[in-house]
């Protein structure tokens, strides 16, 4: 794995701002593996093309064919990404939370995401009310957030005043399960589906929106349940697509009525697309329902949902739906992974994704969860080391974020040039996002709205973001 480590100095790489743009030149910032974040030659554009090369592929943009709009970019803020950070020295910490958060430099993250009570990178099993039969929830408890996440959540607020955050349990407290654990294999690991219990359930969420704005922070968002469909060795349960809907349309909304909560709710993470329907078993009790139908707000998915986002899309199209969480790998950090991670940005845009968010944004150099399985990050920080690693994976990432702003629309584009995405941001101005995941260079010629380049030279097995002035 090659990757770039902190050695006490802020890499100019990461911070550029982007420079004056001529309306008749497109600024170019491209990654390779060996050279990371470099500011090329701007490139010309004119009302014809002045080329010759036969082989030269086209990307064409029409930025007045707007698709859905982007929401943002971010990632999960979890306990052990902060355990790792914590290992820094107070100035490299400073500098890794700057170049994860800061409005204007860095990845430029803000719209994130926070589980409610243990996930699979939690330091300990838990959730936010273990004392069983608690209906009224009178002994809930952000003991363990006062740890871990708040002190991490506030460091990026410290930065990020306008951080938006969304949360969601991967399991709900063990004694509303009928295995009565958080965790474990099988069909007993489900959510008691009775009144007193989904009643007690949305208080829990009312009171986690209540408490952690008493702590300063505000949640926008809640979904019900990570991944519904999965039984693991760290905290999961399972939810049908019916008792989503019941939930959230005779629990979860009223209560957030009448406590005055305004925090949308979305139905989510799905996570599948199998033999139960994707859509049709996740989706349409939600949309059919009118009471659940009222407090519905979006839709999450990740994983293999894509094609549940897709249909739901098509049916729904002025639903907002949030990609949730990126594939997470298994610890590889190379170059291969953040070619992948680029395929599925694609995949999850054409769906009709308004958000692509990260999950781990940052791991120690084992990468390992609470159920052992080692994945990747955008960032490693080496705990033995005490330094700062970007996988390719961050730079990948960065091609997007820092140029792409929220209220971004995404616009068609056509070509021969297959991996690309554009963009038009709320002041008019276009970003093209584009891959070679080749191991050739090879010719291009961009056409934004009539406007032509000539040709440009795409280095092979990179990443590349061009981009034009507002109108």
């Amino acid at each position: 794995m090659k990757s770039t480590a902190v050695s006490g100095f802020l890499s100019a790489c990461l911070f550029v701002a982007c420079p004056s743009l001529a309306a008749d030149s497109l600024q170019w910032t491209c990654s390779t593996e060996g050279s990371r974040w470099l500011d090329k030659a701007p490139v010309s554009l004119g009302e014809t093309e002045v080329f010759s090369d036969a082989q030269a592929l086209r990307v064409l943009v029409n930025t007045s064919t707007k698709l859905q709009q982007i929401d943002g970019w971010g990632g999960c803020f979890n306990e052990r990404g902060w355990k790792a950070i914590m290992t820094l020295s107070p100035s490299d910490r400073k500098t890794l939370m700057d170049e994860l958060f800061h409005p204007t430099e860095g990845l430029r993250l803000g719209l994130c995401r926070t589980p409610i009570g243990a996930s699979d990178y939690a330091v300990d099993l838990y959730s936010l009310n273990e004392k069983a039969g608690d209906f009224a929830m009178e002994h809930f408890s952000l003991e363990q957030d006062r740890k871990w996440l708040i002190p991490y959540i506030k460091a990026a607020q410290s930065i990020r005043p306008d951080l938006k955050l969304w949360g969601s349990p991967w399991s709900p407290p063990s004694w509303m399960k009928h295995n009565g654990s958080l965790h474990g294999p099988g069909p007993e690991n489900r959510i008691k589906d009775d009144v007193q219990t989904l009643d007690a359930l949305a208080l829990y969420f009312a009171r986690y929106v209540e408490e952690y704005r008493k702590e300063g922070i505000e949640i926008s968002m809640v979904m019900p349940q990570n991944e519904p469909n999965m039984t693991t060795n760290y905290t999961s349960c399972l939810w049908t697509g019916g008792q989503l809907s019941k939930f959230i349309g005779h629990h979860l909304g009223p209560v957030f009525e009448k406590r005055g909560l305004s925090t949308e709710i979305h139905l989510g993470t799905i996570n599948d697309d199998d033999d139960r329907g994707g859509y049709a078993y996740w989706v349409e009790p939600s949309v059919a329902d009118p009471e659940t139908r009222k407090h519905l707000d979006g839709l999450g998915c990740q994983w293999d949902s894509a094609p549940t986002m897709e249909e739901t899309h098509l049916l729904h199209p002025d639903m907002k739906l949030m990609q949730t969480e990126a594939e997470c790998g298994n610890h590889e950090n190379n170059w291969g992974f953040a070619e992948y991670q680029f395929g599925l940005a694609m995949k999850w845009f054409a769906a009709g994704a308004g958000s692509n968010m990260i999950w781990n944004l940052v791991l120690d150099e084992t990468g390992l969860s609470t159920g052992g399985w080692a994945q990747c990050s955008p960032v490693v920080v080496d705990t033995k080391k005490r330094e700062i690693i970007r996988t390719p994976y961050f730079h990948l990432y960065q091609h997007f974020s820092h140029f792409i702003e929220p209220g971004a629309h995404l616009v068609a584009s056509t070509g021969a040039w297959g991996d690309k995405l554009a963009f038009v941001n709320p002041d008019g101005g276009a970003v093209i996002v584009l891959a070679n995941r080749s191991d050739q260079e090879h010719p291009l010629t961009i056409n934004i709205d009539g406007k032509r380049s000539g040709i440009v030279k795409i280095p092979a097995r990179s990443f590349n973001t061009f981009v034009a002035a507002s109108k």
